[in-house]
């Protein structure tokens, strides 16, 4: 294994001393109290990990200086205050708990208050090793992933806390145990830590740690509570990363299964349940986002995401099943065996079929993901159609053995989601690796669906946990009656709740009395009740979540789920309020002996009486929006939302974007692709969130007095003025419409204050004119102040300011600049828009004042004005809105907040002064979902925020000087932006403007007609009858041309040599045909008689198959922009039909009378565009819904074409017509004419370079040529009869061609060539070069006429 022996310096081998373990079994420690069975053929080892390191090469070293050296990988280890195992001490008989001044929560559904649990219902509390043992390097204990996580990657865990300590349960368990059976739990769900038992993951069994399981499981039965074990959670033995790769290689199914049948074979005797894997779905929000290739080898160039994934979650089930069914089919064992799911309910969030697909898609990507041992051992449908080859394949061999591999059903079913249609549809998405929402396609919600939260929220790094009680009801019947209706019984091996803010607690009072987690469970657990009595579900056990407080994954100790706190000084424990409802509830419902077998029965999805109102969350949802109106938190840049490059947190890349929804456990990929995704660093814990992204709708309430014209000056004559004369050149605004209100209180202009005199039109004793060649002199110097300072030269600014007098923006503005770059929030808002008496003008600001959570500024805002009085501020631009501005500012300094760690002041921003504002719920919901990260540079990833250290601020003021009047601020880069305008009125007044270079600004800018493409250069004579239709490939290398001869004619233009020469049967003349978006297919569209379109392989030139389903000409084909259908449109009365690359038809779209004449579909794949004889129909091609309809009256529609930006389509038509029209609303933009058209097809294109032309055929053998503005450039003498097409070439703006009834094809190109060549149709190019000049075949004529050599 080279590359670990490169990736862990050099390797050497030593050999272990192995003890083989005797065919015998052995006491515990306290000898004569339970005797365990040593599994055949397994050798142990007793491990010292404080002997020097050496690195080893493949994983077969097992000696103590090869786990010295994983060690070392790690890092130094903490070690905690206790060291050895502790004796317990009595536990009193009754523990303080909650009295008759706040008893505990009563049940809503007094119907069951007699109702006795099954016989058979087992219950208890849970937890796992990583999470709650500590002695990370005691006891020849070898590291996990974890230990290796939290140690050596920054921030990933939110407070840096690793598992090295926590409970230190390793030594304590007695003590736990003991105080479990005085509080009468008869059940304990732990997980036994694999690196524990084998320190490399395989090799020589650690004996210490045989005999530390064996004490836990001998006290575990001494005290009387039942285990039931779990035995792999999440802590993968770090030697398997390092050898190869863990659950992304097959190897791991035989070392797992290797460590199961030992633990198993060992204490079976004493465990009657198994949970062979906690969670599989943790391959989705933890394991996909492990940093492979960063601290450990990445083989096979697996570093995450999609493929890491879904190899993740193969391996996993077939090392589940291999052990269930070596457990019961070869060691015969005792017990049940099974694995823990992690899911949640999916509620549709409408009745539409939309809606409930996406529900369905949700449980597919999650439980369904693993319900192989429920249905036929393999994957859902939607996982093989959505991901193909990104999922791995079962055998038929390892699907049986998967199929039946549970006894029973086990779900961690924590919380309940609405579910939604992603934006633009499941085909869309499931189309595109490259979606944000792919591979599942679905959203999902913690919102009502009117908006309302679906229940109290908890902690907000467990964004996605909403206490839904009646949702656990639904879940538990929609599994056993509708995903899996075979499951013969059901437990919930996990459910529990994050108290808000918890870990933010000082008193132990407050932290004791957690009344939200207590409300939880007490309704849950009524809810599994009504799941058992009402529905009649197999509901046989349940385990709260957790035993006590523990390290919550990658939110480290910020979050508590402990049923017991643990103080981490002196690591006691104490009950809190949510033990006693927990325990309340199952003393109650156990010592009952009603019989629930006569019960009314109500259905899961109905709500029992009584029920009663829910609490209200005051912690903003965090999921995304669940409609094709889509929310999101903002596509504006103030908003702190700074698109990142590919690469993650690193290297952002700084664009308009918006924020996804986010959440912290149940994570599907976060980025853009699977490529995105495996490059991150960020591993999430618990919980499903919604990832849908989606595009803001700027408000228009809230707006305020504004400045009506920029440049307007007052002409009073006893007003001062602010920018250096006593007397401006125009009229101003009145003071009233200007001052924010108050029209006794100056404001400034230019950002000086009112008196502020701003520049002096005597410099240096010279009187110089108020204009500058008919321009404000003060406006020129200001901007050129301001140009100077971008181009870098601000030495010369300030020269040009100290001479001139003017400055480019006053005292306020300038403080209003600077307090926005330094983010000094209050200042800001003061500054921007001035104060009222009950106006603080900055809320809650970045630091502690004083008590207090406002900023000191070292200044009074003095508040004895009437509440409707300003103080202050700038004059706002047209159409400002001060609520979306203060957003804006408040926003940036939520995520400031957040980035420096300060949650408790961030929530208070969040509520108190953006909740307010009343801007967009998406983008609140958005906002606080950004609790849940872990890390500064977490946040940044997902708020795709540079942090207040990069550019964000600067971006902020760029987006808010925009809604400042430009007489006050003037507006950034202004020089640049009028010299765009200048250059975009030169090319729009230049007829031959043909490139994309930027002209010059020394000289008038204008093309001369030579350098535009107005001379035919080439004739290809290759067609024997009318050439109906040409068109080049995406990439320009071909040309494909088609004929009334029942020909295609691909040429090489790059020779104009003949690739291919496509025929049709019957001598059906093509009239269409349609490139791939690779060029490597191409579609063709035949007349009577053939009636059918032909898919080729254009590489070969052979025919792929024929679509012959039509009884009328085909007239058009279209692609789909990912290249995996096509549309084809004919003139049959339902002429209109999706396509797939396998010729299968997978919709027609059904509307009366659909006989196409053309079609298309937009470059960006939302619009597919239908022209039938006077109508135009556009629909969403996504949902293929129409969305509109046009009707054109007295004319013929004959072709359309759609822009590059999607946006417009050009459509031809007789009577003489060509129409450039909006395509979502039908405005006709511009019209062209000159053209004839009456009788025949005549198609138009866009062309020329940025598509700034339009170009047509015509029934008077020309060839038009127009600006997009309607200016005619050229009529060209063309052809001899129609001119039926045009085509433009793709990549070089210079060329197009034309296809007319005369049989030839004509490339045109610029004039700068002698000869146009005329190519007979037996000749190619290079035998046209060494052809006789005196040949008649071969015609030049002389005339300056362009010709492109080879």
């Amino acid at each position: 294994m080279a590359s670990v022996a490169s990736w862990i310096l050099n390797a050497f081998f030593i050999s272990g001393l192995l003890v083989t373990l005797a065919p015998t079994v052995f006491a515990v420690s306290n000898a004569g109290a339970l005797m365990f069975k040593s599994p055949p053929g397994y050798s142990s080892k007793s491990y010292n990990a404080s002997a020097t390191p050496t690195a080893s090469m493949a994983n077969k070293d097992f000696s103590d200086q090869a786990l010295a050296f994983l060690w070392d990988q790690v890092g130094p280890v903490a070690t905690g205050p206790v060291t050895t195992t502790v004796s317990p001490t009595p536990e009193p008989s009754s523990y303080p708990k909650p009295g008759v001044l706040h008893p505990l929560i009563p049940s809503y559904d007094t119907k069951l208050a007699g109702i006795q649990l099954p016989k058979n219902f087992k219950w208890g509390v849970a937890s796992s090793a990583f999470q709650v043992e500590g002695a990370a390097k005691d006891e020849g204990k070898g590291p996990s992933i974890w230990d290796l996580l939290s140690h050596r990657v920054p921030n990933l865990v939110a407070d840096n806390t690793t598992g090295d300590v926590v409970a230190e349960h390793y030594y304590l368990y007695k003590q736990d145990f003991a105080r479990l059976k005085s509080l009468g739990i008869p059940s304990f769900s732990p997980s036994i830590s694999w690196p524990r038992i084998f320190p490399f993951g395989k090799g020589p069994v650690n004996e210490a740690g045989v005999k530390h399981y064996d004490d836990v499981i001998a006290e575990l039965v001494k005290n009387g509570i039942t285990p039931v074990v779990t035995l792999f959670h999440w802590d993968t033995p770090l030697a398997l990363f390092n050898e190869y790769g863990a659950w992304t290689d097959r190897q791991i199914v035989d070392d797992y299964f290797n460590y199961a049948k030992f633990v198993i074979e060992r204490y079976d005797q004493y465990v009657d349940t198994w949970f062979t894997i906690n969670e599989p779905q943790y391959c989705n929000w933890q394991y996909s986002y492990y940093p492979a290739g960063k601290y450990y080898p990445a083989y096979n160039g697996v570093t995450g995401g999609v493929k890491a994934r879904f190899l993740c979650g193969h391996y996993t089930l077939l090392a589940h099943a291999k052990v269930a069914k070596w457990y019961h089919e070869e060691f015969k064992g005792r017990g049940r065996i099974s694995f823990k799911n992690s899911g949640n309910y999916f509620e549709p969030n409408t009745t539409s079929q939309a809606d409930q697909v996406a529900a369905q898609r949700n449980y597919d990507f999650s439980i369904g993901w693993f319900g192989g041992p429920w249905t036929d051992g393999d994957y859902p449908q939607s996982l093989k159609d959505t991901l193909g080859d990104l999922l791995p394949q079962y055998t038929p061999a390892e699907k049986a053995l998967i199929k039946g591999s549970c006894d029973f059903y086990a779900i961690d079913g924590y919380s309940s989601f609405y579910a939604f249609e992603v934006s633009g549809g499941v085909e869309a998405c499931a189309s595109n690796r490259s979606n944000t929402n792919f591979p599942e396609c679905a959203g999902s919600t913690s919102t009502d669906p009117d908006g309302f939260p679906i229940g109290p929220a908890s902690d907000p790094a467990m964004s996605w946990l909403y206490d839904t009680p009646t949702g656990i009801r639904r879940f538990l019947k929609h599994i056993t009656t509708v995903l899996f209706p075979s499951v013969p019984d059901i437990m919930v091996s996990e459910f529990g709740f994050a108290e808000p803010f918890e870990s933010q607690l000082t008193s132990k009072n407050e932290i004791l009395w957690d009344l939200r987690r207590a409300n939880y469970y007490q309704y849950y657990l009524d809810n599994i009740l009504a799941s058992i009595v009402y529905d009649k579900v197999n509901v046989t056990g349940a385990w709260a979540w957790a035993i006590f407080d523990n390290i919550e994954w990658s939110s480290g100790l910020t979050v508590r789920f402990g049923l017991q706190y643990v103080n981490y000084t002196d690591l006691t424990r104490t009950p809190k309020a949510s033990m006693f409802q927990l325990l309340n509830w199952f003393d109650n419902q156990s010592r009952n002996s009603a019989d629930y077998s006569h019960q009314p029965f109500v259905l899961a999805d109905e709500t029992p009486q009584n029920l009663p109102t829910p609490f209200t969350s005051d912690h903003p949802a965090t999921s995304n929006s669940r409609s094709s109106n889509t929310r999101s938190i903002s596509a504006h840049l103030p908003l702190g939302i700074l698109s990142q490059s590919p690469s993650g947190p690193s290297g952002t890349t700084i664009t308009n974007t918006t924020i996804p929804a986010s959440s912290n456990k149940r994570r599907r990929s976060l980025s853009g692709s699977p490529e995105d995704s495996e490059s991150s660093e960020y591993i999430n814990t618990r919980g499903r969130p919604s990832h849908h992204r989606s595009k803001r709708r700027r408000g228009a309430d809230g707006t305020m007095r504004l400045d009506t014209e920029a440049s307007q000056r007052s002409q009073s004559p006893s007003q001062n003025y602010s920018n250096g004369s006593s007397r401006s050149p125009g009229p101003r605004a009145s003071l009233g419409k200007i001052a924010n209100g108050n029209s006794h209180i100056k404001t400034e202009s230019n950002g000086s204050a009112a008196s502020y005199t701003n520049g002096n039109s005597v410099p240096n004793g010279r009187s110089l004119p108020p204009t500058f060649f008919g321009h404000d002199r003060e406006e020129v110097t200001r901007i050129l102040i301001q140009s100077l300072t971008d181009l870098g030269y601000h030495g010369a600014a300030g020269a040009l300011c100290q001479e001139s007098g003017y400055e480019l923006e006053g005292p306020t503005v300038a403080a209003f600049r600077s307090a926005v770059l330094q983010g000094d929030w209050a200042e800001a808002e003061v500054l921007l828009f001035g104060t009222r008496s009950y106006d603080d003008g900055g809320g809650i600001g970045l630091a502690d004042g004083d008590g207090g959570y406002s900023k000191s500024h070292g200044k009074s805002i003095k508040n004895s004005w009437s509440p409707a009085r300003h103080i202050g501020g700038l004059t706002l631009a047209e159409g400002a809105n001060e609520n979306e501005m203060k957003f804006w500012m408040r926003q940036q300094k939520y995520l400031e907040l957040l980035e420096g760690r300060d949650l408790g002041t961030a929530l208070m921003v969040l509520r108190q002064e953006l909740t307010p504002l009343h801007q967009d719920v998406g983008r609140l919901h958005a906002l606080s979902s950004l609790m849940m990260c872990q890390s500064a540079e977490d946040l940044k990833y997902q708020a795709h925020w540079d942090g207040a250290t990069g550019q964000s601020r600067m971006l902020l003021l760029s987006e808010l000087s925009k809604s400042i009047s430009p007489s006050v601020m003037i507006p950034e880069h202004r020089l640049a932006v009028l010299l765009d305008q200048v250059k975009e009125g030169w090319i729009s007044n230049c007829l031959y403007h043909n490139t994309a270079a930027s002209p010059s600004l020394y000289v008038d800018h204008g093309c001369d007609r030579d350098d535009f493409p107005s001379k035919a250069v080439l004739e290809l004579r290759h067609h024997t009858d009318e050439v109906w239709f040409l068109r080049f490939s995406h990439d320009g290398t071909k040309l494909a041309t088609t004929s009334k001869d029942a020909t295609v004619v691909i040429y090489d233009t790059t020779t104009f040599n003949v690739l291919h020469t496509l025929a049709t049967d019957n001598g059906s003349g093509v009239c269409y045909v349609a490139w791939s978006p690779d060029d490597t297919r191409l579609i063709s569209c035949a007349q009577a008689q053939e009636n059918s379109a032909r898919v080729w392989d254009t590489k070969t030139g052979r025919c792929l198959f024929t679509i012959s389903e039509f009884n009328y000409a085909v007239s058009s084909a279209a692609w789909a922009p990912n290249g995996q259908t096509f549309v084809i449109g004919s003139q049959d009365i339902l002429g209109l039909g999706l396509w797939t690359l396998d010729g299968e038809k997978i919709h027609e779209w059904k509307e009366e009378s659909l006989r196409v004449h053309d079609l298309a579909i937009s470059p960006d794949g939302q619009r597919l565009v239908v022209l039938l004889e006077q109508r135009i129909l556009v629909y969403d091609f996504v949902t293929r819904e129409k969305l509109c309809e046009w009707v054109l009256e007295d004319v013929k529609l004959t072709s359309i074409n759609i822009s590059r930006n999607s946006h417009h389509m050009l459509i031809s038509m007789n009577d003489n017509k060509i129409r450039l029209m909006d395509i979502d609303t039908g405005e006709v933009i511009q019209s062209f004419s000159g053209q004839k058209q009456t009788e025949f097809i005549i198609r138009s294109a866009f062309g020329g370079a940025d598509e700034n032309f339009v170009v047509s055929g015509s029934e008077d053998s020309k060839v038009y040529i127009w600006r997009t503005n309607g200016h005619l450039v050229e009529a060209l003498d063309a052809h001899h009869g129609c001119v039926n097409a045009v085509a433009w070439h793709p990549k070089d703006p210079r060329v197009f061609a034309s296809a007319g009834d005369d049989h030839k094809v004509r490339m045109y190109e610029i004039s700068n060539f002698p000869y146009m060549i005329l190519a007979p149709s037996h000749l190619t190019r290079r035998q046209m070069e060494t052809f006789p000049s005196n040949d008649p075949e071969f015609e030049r004529v002389r005339r300056p006429i362009a010709f492109r050599c080879e």
